[in-house]
Formats: structure tokens, C-alpha cells, sequence
């Protein structure tokens, strides 16, 4: 009998108050753990850091380390510290940053990971994917997924606007990734899982299509939530980041290189979508007029970005994914295309 094993998430919990209740929400799991390592930065120690170090204190032992960026220094940091206090459970109370350090060092390690989230700016709440800087680049390392995922709604819609404006950015921008992976498995340069894609673009539409979406309504943070967390589960059944990740994706890690301050990640796939959306002879509007009403920046001066920066990103932009076949890839964009494109989608007034 032919079938496979899919690695989620053991547990989701997405509501109010939830640190205070970190314990008791843990044993309606039955997990309970001797030994805890708690990760966290400068800020979110103070946003929920030491809440969680509190609470789980009562039950575990707990030893606490502060991430000071998503570096392989940070992750072999959090390695020595696992291999030193032999903890069976890694607890990341963050955003981007602390996530992804946990995360990737757990699985190193074979040690469990619970992710505590404290702003949805991006899918790396629960995705197998880790963002790690090493020489000045960053490299998308593969991971385990986490344990679980704590989503205390009270600490993420106190967040910066901005944060969250970039989650929806990234979550919006599975739309646009399906369409090229299908464009490149219809082009004999891919495989294809539609179980992958229909859990990607549910959590994307789950927002897209929201009435009214306001981000400081905790039914529309929980969408939001609920869908970055889909989009990890569909990367892992996908056994890559191609539910997520198309040309809208490659332009981002492109600016990530030539611009000289890029913008967030999720704000800069939410321009990269526009963009690649256009390039497939798409109406764009929709989505534009969606993203302009949670208030997503989408011209290069609100980004900070000068227009000679965007071409050459769009240009450069296949180079950071060898391998990957998008719309970029198909159609072959030059300085001419690219200028184009920003020009007609309103992003950049001229040159």
C-alpha cells in the first residue's frame, strides 16, 4: 500500500493570554519538559521573554540565552548551549530572527522545538526553512519543523503595524509562488504537489479575501496566523519552499543584496508579487489595491529604495535561486523589462 509520512506541527494554539497559561496549555498535550532552553533578543524579552522563562520555571528547569542575530555564530551559540545543559525542549520567543536561530539549532541537535511567536511578519513561524546569514549572505537552511506553535494574540496585535504589514505581504505572496511553480512544472522543470499548493494558497486567500481587514482585529491576526502557519505545514509536505517562494521571492533576496537599506522581507515580496504578477500578463490592481489598504509602502521612495536599485535587482534576480524556474526565468528580464514593469505597476514615476 503506497503512502507518506507528512511532518506538522503536533500542537497550534492561537488566542488570548496564552503565555500566562504556557503550562496548562502544554499538558492538555501532555507534554511536559524537565529541561527548557528559552531563546530570545533584547526586545522580545521584555515583550513575553521573561513571561515564558516565568511560567515554565514552576514545572522545568530553565536556562535562558539571548539570540543577537540569525547568524551562524548565533546557531553554534544555541548549540553549545544544548550540548552543554542537555534541555529536551528549545523555546523560541520571537520573530524572525530567534526562530530561525531555534529552530535550525534543534534540529541539528534532535532536540525539540517550540515556537512562541510575538509578531507574524513572515511564514518562518512554523516553516522547515531557516534564514541564516554567513558571510554576508543569507542561505535557506532546511530544518525540522517545530514541536508546536503558541500564538498569544495579546502580544502579537501590540507588535509595530509594520510587522504584521509585512506577514500579510509574505502570506499574500503564495498566489503569486503557485503560479510559478506551476509554470514550472508545466514546463518539465518541476515537480508538482497540489496538496502543497491548495494549503499555501488557502492561507493566502483566507486574508486576500477578508472583509475589511484591519490589523489590530483579532479574528483577522488569527487568519493571518492560521495561514503563515499553513504555508510552513505546505513547505514541509513539499519538501521545499516552492508553495512560497517564486520570482516575487527572488527579487526580495536580490534587494537583499544591491540595495543599500532594504526594506523587510515581507514588504519587499508584497512589491515583488506586483511585479511578477505584471510579468505574467496579469491584472495586478486587486492585489494592489488589497495591499494598499493595510497600508504595505509599494513605491521605491516609501520603500527607501532608489529605482536604479529595484532594475537591477529584478535583473539579478534569477541568480539568487539557481535552479529555480519562475516567470523571471521564462520571459527573461533585461534593464528595459524592468524598468517597464515598475513604471506601469506605479511602483517607480521614472528614470
Amino acid at each position: 500500500m503506497i503512502s507518506r509520512d507528512i511532518s506538522i506541527p503536533l500542537m497550534l494554539e492561537i488566542g488570548e493570554g496564552l503565555i500566562d497559561r504556557l503550562s496548562s496549555v502544554l499538558l492538555s498535550y501532555s507534554l511536559s519538559f524537565q529541561k527548557a532552553l528559552i531563546l530570545y533578543d533584547e526586545i522580545t524579552y521584555a515583550v513575553a521573554g521573561k513571561r515564558v522563562c516565568r511560567v515554565l520555571s514552576s514545572d522545568s528547569q530553565v536556562f535562558e540565552l539571548l539570540v543577537e542575530g540569525n547568524t551562524t555564530d548565533s546557531v553554534s551559540s544555541v548549540r553549545r548551549e544544548i550540548r552543554s545543559r542537555l534541555p529536551d525542549v528549545v523555546v523560541g520567543v520571537g520573530g524572525g530572527t530567534v526562530l530561525d536561530v531555534g529552530k535550525y539549532a534543534a534540529s541539528l541537535e534532535n532536540v525539540n522545538f517550540l515556537s512562541v511567536p510575538t509578531v507574524a511578519s513572515n511564514d518562518g513561524i512554523s516553516s522547515p526553512i531557516a534564514v541564516i546569514k554567513s558571510e554576508g549572505r543569507s542561505l535557506s537552511l532546511g530544518a525540522k519543523m517545530p514541536l508546536g506553535v503558541i500564538a498569544d494574540l495579546k502580544v502579537i496585535r501590540n507588535a509595530p503595524r509594520r510587522m504584521i504589514r509585512a506577514g500579510v505581504g509574505d502570506l499574500v505572496s503564495n498566489l503569486s509562488a503557485i503560479e510559478d511553480w506551476k509554470l514550472a512544472f508545466r514546463e518539465g522543470k518541476d515537480r508538482f504537489d497540489n496538496f502543497a499548493a491548495l494549503l499555501a494558497e488557502a492561507g493566502a486567500e483566507a486574508v486576500f479575501n477578508f472583509a475589511q481587514p484591519d490589523l489590530g482585529d483579532l479574528n483577522f491576526l488569527s487568519r493571518l496566523i492560521n495561514g503563515l502557519v499553513l504555508s510552513g505545514v505546505s513547505m514541509g509536505i513539499a519538501g521545499s519552499s516552492r508553495p512560497c517562494s517564486g520570482g516575487e521571492h527572488e527579487i526580495s533576496h536580490s534587494l537583499d543584496r544591491v540595495a543599500s537599506k532594504p526594506a523587510l522581507h515581507g514588504e519587499q515580496v508584497a512589491l515583488g508579487t506586483i511585479l511578477t504578477t505584471y510579468f505574467r500578463g496579469e491584472d495586478f490592481r486587486p492585489l494592489k489595491d488589497f495591499l494598499s489598504s493595510i497600508g504595505l509602502p509599494l513605491t521605491a521612495d516609501s520603500l527607501g529604495l532608489s529605482p536604479q536599485e529595484l532594475v537591477q535587482a529584478i535583473v539579478d534576480a534569477p541568480q539568487t535561486r539557481p535552479g529555480r524556474y519562475t516567470i523571471l526565468e521564462k520571459i527573461g528580464v533585461d534593464e528595459e523589462k524592468a524598468k517597464e514593469a515598475l513604471i506601469e505597476t506605479g511602483i517607480c514615476i521614472g528614470f
